[in-house]
């Protein structure tokens, strides 16, 4: 395979086990990452394990900044998937999100893909590529974060009409919806309570919070030829959480636990 593969938020521990799942299915990796450190070291480790990445340093939300990096990248070879893993949450509920807060979440996690979208949408449609973007179960349901959400949610419908529209140019676009995973950006909570994890447990069907691996291997499903006729959809890879709560239908129903 002599094809790209272009990450954004790329230095991220999701962003990164996407990068490494990609390389492992053939993809050359493009890191695109707003610290270059990070997109370096995953770039090394993927070159260390016999594949070729190239970091690029850039702000996703930042159109200058991501055409600097998109020009750079096309001319490595042809780009076939795009992954906007890029963004971050920031006003944790409404009644403190200011307005300021609410245009950082909003950019960071809408305007970034479209931005990236519309740097590398004619590369996309010469190559009959396809679009991945991270959204979360926050775009699905209210689980805090207003902002953050809304921003995902809107990614998801954005999903849908660039499926509807690129369709016929051959391009497919579809969406991962992550559930609790464990990052680094869980570190400040878990410090802070060091049960967060086991109220969250009591929230899923299953009974493991989400490892980084899960969400790039629902990546690397769609991003390849193995989901040729999936288009516009939105693959939750969340323990079940989006399908309902355990405890709410025992409640409900006045069932025991077992």
């Amino acid at each position: 395979m002599n094809t790209w593969a272009f990450v954004t938020g790329g230095g991220g521990d999701i962003g990164s086990a996407i990068c490494h799942a990609l390389a492992h299915d053939g993809f050359k990796i493009a890191c695109m990452d707003l610290v270059g450190d990070r997109a370096e070291d995953v770039c090394a480790a993927i070159r260390k394990e016999g594949g070729q990445a190239v970091p690029f340093v850039a702000d996703a939300a930042d159109p200058a900044s991501v055409a600097a990096a998109t020009d750079a990248a096309m001319k490595l070879g042809k780009i076939k998937v795009l992954v906007n893993t890029a963004g971050k949450a920031n006003g944790a509920s409404i009644l403190t999100t200011d307005y300021p807060t609410w245009r950082l979440d909003i950019a960071a996690n809408l305007d970034s893909a479209f931005i990236c979208i519309q740097a590398l949408r004619e590369q996309l449609i010469a190559e009959h590529g396809n679009i991945v973007n991270i959204a979360t179960v926050n775009g699905l349901g209210v689980f805090g974060f207003p902002g953050y959400s809304a921003a995902k949610a809107g990614l998801i419908h954005l999903t849908k009409s660039l499926a509807v529209e690129l369709g016929p140019f051959g391009v497919r676009v579809n969406a991962v919806a992550p559930g609790t995973v464990r990052t680094r950006a869980w570190d400040a909570r878990l410090a802070a309570n060091p049960n967060v994890f086991d109220e969250l447990l009591a929230l899923c069907p299953l009974p493991r919070i989400s490892r980084p691996a899960d969400v790039a291997h629902a990546v690397a499903f769609l991003a390849s030829e193995r989901a040729s006729m999936i288009t516009g959809q939105t693959l939750a890879v969340d323990g079940g959480l989006s399908a309902g709560t355990p405890a709410a239908g025992r409640a409900v129903a006045q069932l025991s636990h077992r």
